[in-house]
């Protein structure tokens, strides 16, 4: 028996079963190749939520799970069926399109960051300056310092974390699009993570070293004596006989 056969039978047995048990019509003999695949993922990750629920093994037993154990079977048979087909050219067509959205989805993600890049560059440049002379007139130098001190040192952290994140975006894009992937970025990440908890105990180290260098100065150093105390004076003149 020939495979197309063997997944006619086996469809044809599940939109039986799925009609005279469960009064459930289900022809997949009309869906096209893209609604089939759409309906699949969709009725396959039903069951694998089913799956990972506590009481799965009462759902194995259910009609509603049976429902979509058949269902993805007689979905996955005509799937395997149209791929097995000579396919006409305005349905490769097709699915270039729609890996073309996919492609723009991903780049659009890449633009949102940089957009966000931008408009943290024009607070810096821009609308900081701005601000900190209307605070050193209305307010005073010191406080417009302060502010400037503060607001610069975080818009330079989020600049930098936007640079590093663009990048990356930029090249997970280019692992989907099948160009070179800089295998460095995963490098950098976990190095960045050995620093920071290298840095961190490092710090808590020494923290710990001074708090124990200060009780062991402060447990060396003795108490001050007290002062003997002086007899009771009897006053200026003759002693008493």
């Amino acid at each position: 028996m020939k495979l197309n056969e063997l997944n006619n039978n086996r469809r044809n047995y599940s939109t039986r079963v799925l009609k005279e048990q469960y009064e459930m019509p289900f022809n997949v003999d009309s869906m096209s190749m893209s609604s089939t695949r759409t309906m699949l993922t969709k009725v396959r990750g039903l069951m694998n939520e089913t799956k990972q629920s506590p009481d799965y093994h009462n759902s194995q037993q259910s009609s509603s799970y049976m429902k979509l154990v058949f269902m993805e079977q007689a979905l996955s048979d005509h799937y395997n069926e149209l791929r097995s087909l000579p396919q006409p050219r305005i349905m490769v067509e097709n699915e270039e399109v729609e890996k073309s959205q996919v492609v723009l989805a991903a780049q659009d993600m890449v633009d949102q960051v940089q957009k966000m890049l931008e408009d943290v560059g024009q607070m810096q440049v821009k609308e900081l300056p701005a601000l900190v002379s209307s605070i050193e007139s209305e307010i005073g130098v010191n406080e417009s310092q302060a502010y400037n001190d503060q607001v610069s040192a975080q818009l330079d952290t989020l600049s930098a974390a936007l640079k590093e994140s663009t990048a990356a975006l930029k090249n997970a894009l280019n692992g989907v699009t099948g160009q070179a992937v800089d295998a460095a970025f995963d490098a950098g990440a976990d190095m960045g993570a050995e620093a920071g908890m290298a840095a961190g105990a490092e710090m808590g180290a020494e923290v710990g070293a001074e708090m124990g260098a200060e009780a062991g100065m402060d447990a060396a150093i003795p108490p001050p004596e007290e002062e003997p105390e002086m007899p009771p004076s009897g006053g200026v003149g003759r002693a008493k006989r």
